[in-house]
């Protein structure tokens, strides 16, 4: 019996069988994923053309920076960046000022998310991209000049931290008000050698379970995504989430390894960026084949973000790649 959309999360989530492999793919649309309804559009039509089992919504990586007053150089062919950082002395932390989460960048993603569950013809999951606090601080300064401040003015940085945290939270509701199935919750801040086990605690967790508090129970479809090497999934494996995607493929650890540890269902399976378009034919059938063979509890995705230079041709054969799988798969 062929399932729905909907059906085949809920089944990898819960570790039962599915009718195929269920999967998902999602890359950035420079300088079209800041107007609602073309981005809403966008996110719709890739569901459509590669039938994935669930959207997530695109907006630009520093969307939760720009309120607080980070300038963008924006060029036609290319993804907006930082003209230069907001924070560069530990006393620019002073400069924060609380910002709705409802207005500004915030409302472009709320109204898209409204356009886009408007456009649905049939209920495909739908989540939103979410960044952890800490995340979006260091997208207002860098990894870098964050961890300087936290080990130079700890007092400071909470502090600015706690106006990051209160914000994420109110966009988060006013995001559940419109109506989502989960969060793609992203921090780039939980990875080995970055910061201290004890201080990653302290200012990674500890905001991250605080700005998640509005989907418990609220919402069936949270992905935690632990980016860069060496994640630190251990430490993580405690947030409210039902999926954890990660770079399994580029940087590891594989899902074989976390498996010894986690419980969770594992969205991953896919290479991402330049060599995931680099792959020849072959190597994306494996991939797929591979993330079969890991049993229940899979969803088939890349570990991070695509390329926007990754082909259609390629998208389109992991696909018919998925298409040829089987159901009823057995436990990981």
């Amino acid at each position: 019996m062929t399932m729905t959309h909907r059906q085949r999360i809920e089944n990898a989530l819960a570790f039962k069988p599915t009718d195929r492999v269920p999967y998902s793919l999602w890359r950035h649309f420079p300088n079209l994923d800041r107007h609602p309804r073309r981005m809403a559009e966008l996110c719709l039509a890739a569901q459509k053309r590669y039938d994935l089992d669930f959207v997530k919504l695109m907006p630009y990586g520093l969307y939760s920076a720009v309120d607080y007053g980070l300038d963008l150089t924006v060029d036609v062919t290319q993804p907006p960046v930082a003209r230069e950082p907001l924070i560069k002395r530990v006393e620019d932390w002073d400069k924060l000022r609380p910002v709705p989460g409802t207005r500004g960048e915030y409302a472009i993603l709320l109204e898209s998310q409204r356009l886009l569950i408007e456009m649905m013809t049939e209920p495909v999951p739908f989540v939103q991209t979410i960044f952890s606090p800490l995340t979006t601080a260091a997208k207002l300064s860098s990894p870098e000049i964050v961890k300087r401040h936290i080990a130079q003015d700890p007092r400071r940085v909470r502090r600015a931290l706690e106006i990051i945290t209160a914000t994420t939270k109110r966009f988060l509701k006013a995001s559940l008000e419109v109506g989502l199935d989960g969060v793609f919750f992203a921090t780039q801040m939980s990875t080995e050698g970055l910061l201290p086990v004890a201080v990653h605690e302290e200012y990674v967790k500890k905001f991250d379970l605080e700005a998640l508090e509005p989907v418990k129970g609220a919402t069936w479809f949270n992905i935690l995504h632990v980016h860069g090497a060496k994640p630190l999934l251990k430490e993580t494996r405690d947030y409210p989430v039902q999926a954890l995607n990660w770079h399994d493929k580029d940087e590891g650890p594989s899902m074989k390894e976390v498996r010894e540890f986690s419980s969770l269902a594992f969205m991953g399976g896919l290479s991402h960026g330049e060599y995931f378009d680099r792959k020849d034919n072959p190597l994306i059938v494996k991939d797929v084949l591979d993330a079969e063979r890991e049993g229940r509890g899979v969803i088939l995705a890349p570990g991070c973000v695509l390329s926007p230079a990754v082909s259609e041709e390629m998208c389109g054969l992991v696909h018919e790649s998925v298409l040829k799988t089987r159901g009823d798969r057995p436990n990981a």
